[in-house]
Parts: C-alpha cells; sequence; structure tokens
C-alpha cells in the first residue's frame, strides 16, 4: 500500500477505502484508486477490466495504462485504457489462455509528468493474478429458430427466437442475457419456459450478429451462442451485393470541480468518436478524442487515428493505421510507446513486413528569463523510424529482424539541452513444437547511442588531425557509422547489447517457463524506453492447474544484478521468490487463495563506510503473507457472496527509518435481490507501522472503514428505456501518531459519497449524471465536490 506523502498538513495517510471486492488505495493527495479484482475468469474469451480513479488532487490525469503478460513471460505488455468519467476500462484477448495465470497492473500519468503504478508496489513486488478457466460450454443444445443463420430478412420482420430445453435443470432462466450486435436488449426478452423471444420494432440495414448466453443460479455461464443474419431495408428489395456494416460509437462529457482545500475550480470537457465499417475483404475504422486540457505547451493529450485493412484468404491481410498508434515490433527495440504517424503491416506468413514511422515526443520550447538569467529547457520533437521485415507465420516457426531510427529534431525548438539520437537492430526468433507445448524464443540487439548531437557530427579531417594514428580504414568506418548516427565527442562509442531466450514448457499440466535476460548500460533504444539497463538475471516460474483448472499453483523464483562492466564500486544483487495457490472449485465451495512474497536487494555497501557517502547503501527485505476467501450462498432467495481478505506486509531495512509493518483485514459482502437490485457491505481494518524504532521519523497509522452501496435498475420507465441508479457511502476514521515531537498527532473522520443516474434509450443513447462527495471533519476539515454530466450512444 503506498503511503502518498505530501504538505505537512497532510504527512499523514489518507484511509484506504472502496467499493465492495475493492482494493483500495491512494495515490497522491487527493486521489482514490478503486479496484475490483478478478480472480477467476470462466467461459470468456474477453477480459473486462475497469478501474476507477477518484481524483479530488486538482491534477488531471492524462493516460491509465493496463501492463499485462502470462505468468512465465518475461516483459508486459502494454494496452491503453479508454475513460467515461472516472472510470477507466479495456478489453483483453484471453481466449488462448486456459488453464493460465494473467498477471497484470496500471500506471497512472497526470498531467504534471508524475506518474504512479497500482499496487503501488508493481510490478517488482505486487500484481493481481486472474486465473482463466474455461469449462465446458453446451451452446450446441441452444436450438435456433429464427433467425436462421445467415438469413436474409426484412427489418420490420426480424424475430429472434431460440429454445433450449434439454438445459433447463441446469440453467436460471432469469439471468438469460441477449445481445444484438454490443446493444444489450436483454431488459427487452420474453420468456417462455424452455424458449426465448425478441421482437425490436425495426433493425438497421445491414448484417447483424446476435449472442445469447445461458447462466446458472450461482451467475455461471452454462451455454453460449452467436449467430448472423442481414436486414434489408425495405420489403420487395433485394440485399445490394457489398453493402458496407457501418458501427461506432459517439461521447460528450464535462466534469466540474470544486476543491475546497484550496478554493480550486476547474473544467474538464471531453468528446469522442470511434467508427468502425466492413465492406466485402475491407474493414476501416477511425477514433477522435478531443479535451479542453489540449494544450501546445504540453504532451498530445487529444487523440486521433485511422486505420484500413484488406484480407485476403488465408488470414493474410495488409493494413495501415495513421494517426496516434502504438506499434509493436521488438520487445527491446519498439514496443509500448505512442508514436503518432504511419503503422504499415503486410502478413503473407512466408514474408511479412511492419513498417512505421512518426513522432513520439511534441515540441515544446523552453524559456529564457534576461531578468535572472535563468533557462527552462524545452523538449525536442522526437523522430522516430522502424521496420521489420520477417519470414514465417509465427505459428510453429519466425525469424524477424528490425531496424529503428530515433532523433530529437533540434530545430523544433529555441531552448532545449541535449537533443538525442540512436539507431538499433536486432534479429528474434520463435520456434514452436508439439501444438506450442514447446516455445523457444529469444531475440539479440544492439544499439548506438548519442546523448548530445547538438552541433551535428564533427568532420573526420578535423578528427585526422587531433588523432595521429587514424588510418584509411577509420575512414571507412567513419562514414559507415555517421550513416546511422551522429559523431562526435557524446557518442558512446561501446555499442551496447540487450538479449533474451525464453523457454516453454507445458507438460502435465505445468507451464514451466524460463527466461534469461541481459541488458546493458549502454543499450539504449528510444522507441522502447522502459528497459531496466544494467540488468541481467534469470526467471523461473512454473503454474501447475490441477482438477480441472480448479486448483491453480504458481512458484517463481528471480534473480537479477547490475554492474555488468564492472566498472562500479559495488554490485547490487535482487532476488524474488514467490508462491501462490489458489482454489476456484466449479462447484459452491469456498474460493480460497494463499500466497507469499519475498524480494530482496543488496549491494554490501555497510552503512557507516566512506563508500556509503557516494554509494547509498542497500539492504533491505520485503515480505507478504495474504489469504483471501469467498463464497457464494443462497438465503431467502436472495444470492450473496462473502469475501475475507487478510495481508501482512513488512518490510526489513538496514535504515531503520525504512522499515514497516502493515495488517490489513477487509470483510464485504454482496447480495442480488430476486428484483433488480445489488447491495453492497465492506469493512476495513488497517494499522500500519512505519519507522516505530527511529526516534524521529517513525510514525503509526490506525483506521477504521465501513462502506455501503446499492444499485437498482427500472426498465420499461416511459417506453423501451432502463434507469439504473447507484449511490455509495464510505465513513472512516483515522488517527496518526508520531515519534517526532514537532508533529501533532492526528484524528479526523472521512466521508466519502457517490451517486449515479443513467437513463438510456437503446435508439437515442444514455445519459449520465454523476456526482462525489467528499469530507474530512475533525483535526483536518474541508469538503471537495464533483460533478459529472455524459452522453453516449452506440450505433
Amino acid at each position: 500500500m503506498r503511503l502518498a506523502m505530501g504538505r505537512t498538513k497532510y504527512i499523514s495517510v489518507i484511509v484506504i477505502i472502496s467499493l465492495i471486492f475493492s482494493i483500495p488505495a491512494f495515490g497522491r493527495d487527493g486521489v482514490e484508486i478503486q479496484y475490483t479484482p478478478t480472480k477467476i475468469l470462466n467461459q470468456q474469451n474477453e477480459f473486462p477490466v475497469e478501474i476507477t480513479i477518484s481524483n479530488f488532487s486538482g491534477i488531471p490525469v492524462t493516460e491509465v495504462q493496463l501492463w499485462y503478460r502470462w505468468s512465465g513471460e518475461s516483459r508486459f505488455k502494454m494496452y491503453p485504457m479508454g475513460n467515461e468519467g472516472f472510470n477507466y476500462f479495456a478489453s483483453l484477448n484471453v481466449g488462448e489462455g486456459n488453464g493460465h495465470l494473467l498477471e497484470y497492473y496500471f500506471t497512472i500519468a497526470y498531467m504534471d509528468n508524475r506518474n504512479e503504478s497500482y499496487p503501488s508496489d508493481a510490478p517488482a513486488i505486487r500484481v493481481f493474478r486472474t486465473a482463466v478457466q474455461t469449462l465446458r460450454n453446451y451452446g450446441d443444445q441452444i436450438v435456433i429458430i429464427s433467425p436462421e443463420q445467415e438469413e436474409q430478412l426484412y427489418s420490420s420482420d426480424v424475430v429472434v427466437s431460440a429454445s433450449f430445453g434439454s438445459l433447463l435443470s441446469m440453467i436460471d432462466i432469469e439471468k438469460t442475457k441477449l445481445y444484438l450486435n454490443t446493444w444489450d436488449v436483454t431488459p427487452y426478452l420474453q420468456k417462455f419456459g424452455d424458449f426465448i423471444t425478441f421482437s425490436p420494432h425495426t433493425v438497421p440495414m445491414g448484417r447483424h450478429k446476435i449472442r445469447l448466453e445461458l447462466y446458472d443460479r450461482q451467475g455461471q455461464l452454462v451455454a453460449s451462442r452467436e449467430w448472423f443474419f442481414t436486414s434489408l431495408s425495405a420489403r420487395g428489395g433485394e440485399k445490394p451485393s457489398g453493402e458496407w456494416a457501418i458501427s461506432g460509437r459517439f461521447f460528450a462529457e464535462t466534469r466540474q470541480e470544486n476543491l475546497g482545500e484550496g478554493n480550486l475550480d476547474n473544467s474538464y470537457n471531453q468528446s469522442g468518436l470511434q467508427l468502425r465499417a466492413d465492406y466485402n475483404n475491407w474493414d476501416l475504422g477511425g477514433r477522435l478524442y478531443f479535451s479542453n486540457q489540449e494544450k501546445s505547451s504540453r504532451q498530445p493529450v487529444n487523440r486521433y487515428s485511422g486505420f484500413v485493412r484488406y484480407n485476403f484468404m488465408n488470414d493474410n491481410y495488409i493494413s495501415l493505421e495513421a494517426g496516434d498508434t502504438y506499434p509493436k515490433l521488438n520487445p527491446m527495440i519498439m514496443q509500448n510507446i505512442f508514436l503518432r504517424g504511419f503503422y504499415a503491416r503486410m502478413y503473407m506468413k512466408m514474408f511479412n513486413l511492419d513498417f512505421a514511422t512518426g513522432t513520439t515526443n511534441r515540441g515544446i520550447d523552453g524559456s529564457y528569463n534576461p531578468a535572472d538569467s535563468t533557462t527552462v529547457y524545452g523538449t525536442y520533437r522526437r523522430k522516430i523510424t522502424t521496420v521489420r521485415p520477417s519470414f514465417g507465420s509465427g505459428e510453429q516457426f519466425q525469424l524477424g529482424f528490425t531496424y529503428l531510427k530515433g532523433k530529437d529534431d533540434i530545430n523544433s525548438i529555441n531552448y532545449g539541452i541535449n537533443p538525442q539520437e540512436n539507431a538499433a537492430f536486432g534479429s528474434d526468433l520463435f520456434l514452436g513444437f508439439d501444438q506450442h507445448r514447446i516455445i523457444f524464443e529469444g531475440n539479440v540487439n544492439t544499439s548506438l547511442y548519442n546523448r548530445n548531437i547538438q552541433g551535428g557530427s564533427i568532420p573526420f579531417d578535423s578528427l585526422a588531425n587531433i588523432f595521429d594514428n587514424i588510418s584509411d580504414s577509420d575512414k571507412e568506418f567513419y562514414d559507415l557509422v555517421n550513416k546511422f548516427v551522429t559523431v562526435n565527442q557524446y557518442l558512446i562509442l561501446r555499442p551496447g547489447l540487450a538479449y533474451q531466450g525464453r523457454l516453454l514448457l507445458r507438460y502435465f499440466k505445468n507451464n514451466f517457463s524460463f527466461i534469461y535476460e541481459s541488458v546493458d548500460e549502454d543499450y539504449y533504444s528510444l522507441g522502447q524506453p522502459y528497459l531496466l539497463r544494467d540488468n541481467r538475471g534469470f526467471h523461473l516460474v512454473d503454474n501447475i492447474a490441477l482438477l480441472q483448472n480448479q486448483l491453480f499453483v504458481t512458484l517463481g523464483y528471480r534473480q537479477y544484478h547490475n554492474n555488468l562492466q564492472d566498472i562500479k564500486s559495488n554490485t547490487t544483487d535482487t532476488k524474488n521468490f514467490y508462491g501462490n495457490i489458489s482454489y476456484f472449485p466449479m462447484h459452491n465451495l469456498p474460493e480460497l487463495t494463499i500466497g507469499y512474497n519475498n524480494y530482496s536487494r543488496n549491494n554490501d555497501v555497510p552503512v557507516d563506510s566512506l563508500e556509503s557517502i557516494l554509494n547509498r547503501p542497500e539492504d533491505n527485505q520485503t515480505s507478504s503473507i495474504n489469504f483471501s476467501a469467498g463464497y457464494r450462498f443462497i438465503l431467502k432467495s436472495l444470492q450473496n457472496r462473502i469475501g475475507l481478505d487478510l495481508m501482512n506486509y513488512r518490510r526489513d531495512d538496514i535504515f531503520k527509518y525504512a522499515e514497516s509493518t502493515s495488517d490489513y483485514l477487509t470483510v464485504n459482502l454482496r447480495s442480488q435481490y430476486a428484483i433488480p437490485l445489488q447491495t453492497l457491505l465492506e469493512v476495513i481494518l488497517q494499522k500500519t507501522e512505519s519507522g516505530m524504532d527511529d526516534p524521529t521519523l517513525g510514525s503509526e497509522l490506525n483506521f477504521t472503514t465501513f462502506g455501503l452501496g446499492g444499485n437498482y435498475k427500472f426498465t420499461n420507465v416511459f417506453t423501451e428505456d432502463q434507469l439504473t441508479l447507484q449511490a455509495n457511502l464510505r465513513f472512516g476514521s483515522i488517527t496518526s501518531k508520531y515519534n517526532l515531537s514537532t508533529l501533532a498527532d492526528l484524528e479526523y473522520n472521512r466521508s466519502y459519497y457517490s451517486f449515479r443516474a443513467n437513463y438510456t434509450l437503446p435508439k437515442y443513447g444514455s445519459f449520465s449524471v454523476m456526482a462525489d462527495m467528499l469530507n474530512y471533519s475533525g483535526d483536518r476539515s474541508y469538503g471537495d465536490f464533483i460533478y459529472t454530466l455524459r452522453y453516449d450512444i452506440n450505433f
């Protein structure tokens, strides 16, 4: 749990409170992060992820990113999250992850260029984990009555009907869901024992998808089936050949913040449009996003992009994306970075080609103040071009070669410092055997890097005048290097090297992975700025799925060290051992999870030595033990789930002020009534002690929190509409004590009120009103208020 330290009056940690089943946290002062982790994902190819960031800080969030990987993989992949009010959402394709554990965490970027992770110690110590469990789907026992698969019929004649008599003993028909394309039309569904019908007034012209989902009483998916039909515009007409199928989404939102502490009033407005069109073998689409936070003095906030793709036979295709893209070519050269430009792909299996070019940084000028001769340096516009030809489909074999050139435009601003330039080269190999039960993949990369290209290259003749031993062969080498990067006194002469290898074995219910990787301190790629340089080590992990993917066992060990060139006075060793056992029964038995994590760093620098003046000593060990349990039960027609979470966190450090212990307990209950009402109850207790053996910096935090909430759905209020009302209330008491006598102990209460109303008409969209109020009383006394208005429509 991250302790957010602010101004003196905020030196205590704000209480952690959350919605039901949420893992709550606070980032910077006034920011509350709420996420409901999904422990197990059943019967779904898509994994929906949604996080709520209640931001009362006055510094807006610019971007939230989801970082994910399958357990056993080395590097996380990045997925940019969409935004609706305080909610950020994403959907990951996990269709091939049966019996695997998905690991993930979030990064949050603010307008003042500050970034933080959630959980706060991710990814080194804690990440979220979701078990992907696929059971049998009885969709083949759903009988389609109308419309038949790929049937063409007039829009006024569409009636959706299906029967499932053989599944009656397994399902709860009241939980049945029906989707027309992406629209949830369940409120308008008619249920008659062993079959359902849905009669829309009209259906737009074009091809449409129907999805029917059947669930049991515990809410587990039993059967699902999808089928397609085509709606014609009018009786007497025929469906034109090659008709366009167009869909999209539009939203507009305004948010007003009144932050009482500093009497701050902020207004945020944003809108967006997404379009997608299919025409025979063509796929087209685009996205526009606009915000009133866009300013030339900031990196881009607005987003715009478009794509076109032509599909050949056998899944071959060519595609082009223009605008804002996130190219993925090589995990150590070009990945996980925003690029405004073009991204083209050709996938023909035998031969493939990826090409991207554009800018990753906007040029933002600095300033010079002649009054005091101070300079604020700006940011150069950074241009990147990269290409990757590859051979093979990537199913059993693929060999790829990647080249990247990145360079800061020194003419893009007037006041800047250290414009950079970089060229990177790499090759990657993928081998898959025995239906991917054996996978080997790896990459080897090298780079040239110049940390300051101001003034350009030094002419070779000038170098020859300085150094007497330069020969004609040196001139050839100079010309070769100068083609890729500026040659001057700031060029790192030794090319950096980075490599990685991974072996994956999937046998006997085991998913065993071994990774070895190394990144030199001199290795740079401006297309992959998130690499931990000067780092080498290995990672072992075994994921074991037993009892038809009901029992998951994970054991892992990581060991890394720096000082690869042995030029530093000390070497830091990092070790991490972790284990986790999770039981997710198919039947109505308790869910259980027990986990242990131990993370340590040591550089063998004595605290009281002369060396400690130049190199900060490190000798710390962080361990955590967590236990969670959940149980679903029915009581007087109420469907309930009760959850219990316990965690003990301990950090031992060579510096006493950095030691801490934390004990955490939460109990929560969620209930679904026979009427469309859900209620939430939660109690949280936490005690945290930091540096208690330090006479000046020690502190103790205690808090107790109670939360409750609920939502109710009204259908057919006026016509075929839906009204959803939601309220959440959370009350907490906090006490903070400090060893330092000059800091006064704090005792205060915190109340948080959240209200939501959403009115939806399927044909005309939905309108939402959101209000959030935060109130402090006691030693801290002030209040904040935020309200949001939003309109959405899918078409």
